[in-house]
């Protein structure tokens, strides 16, 4: 007896991710490398403080665990301390004592990092929508930015 075809449609799909995948990973690092580049030359902070400050802004006025941060970008908890611990060096974070546990501190946005953040974040929308833009008239490019795009609109698959 035939395999049923559904299992063939599976692996077309996963190959598919995986020529996806392929393309995004060297994609992404080459953003990411331009991306940090043009974040510290302008704005003196580069992509991955930027975006932990992000994380503190969005709870401003609240503070967050460094694990918190972690979490939310992907990292491990050691990466977003020391990453915490330069936006601290720099003024634009503060550590602030946990009222229910005196050893632990939440990190919070200080009114330098709001301000750093303002400015910064239009930078990265713009260089963010310039890449995007760009690489989608780019034929190696074209279909997986268009993937990317398109992700938001569709069902999780199941």
């Amino acid at each position: 007896m035939a395999e049923p075809r559904d299992s063939d449609n599976r692996d077309a799909g996963i190959d598919d991710i995986s020529r996806i995948w392929e393309r995004v990973v060297p994609m992404f690092s080459l953003m990411e490398g331009q991306l940090d580049r043009t974040l510290t030359s302008r704005h003196g902070v580069g992509l991955a403080p930027l975006m932990a400050l992000g994380v503190l802004v969005g709870e401003h006025p609240g503070s967050v665990a460094v694990g918190g941060v972690a979490r939310r970008l992907g990292v491990s908890v050691s990466a977003a301390s020391r990453v915490l611990a330069h936006l601290e060096r720099a003024g634009w974070t503060v550590r602030v004592a946990w009222p229910c546990d005196r050893r632990a501190s939440r990190v919070a946005a200080t009114g330098a990092g709001l301000a750093l953040w303002a400015r910064a974040s239009r930078t990265l929308d713009r260089e963010l929508d310039t890449a995007f833009r760009t690489l989608s008239f780019d034929e190696r490019y074209a279909h997986v930015v268009a993937r990317l795009c398109r992700a938001a609109e569709e069902p999780p698959a199941h």
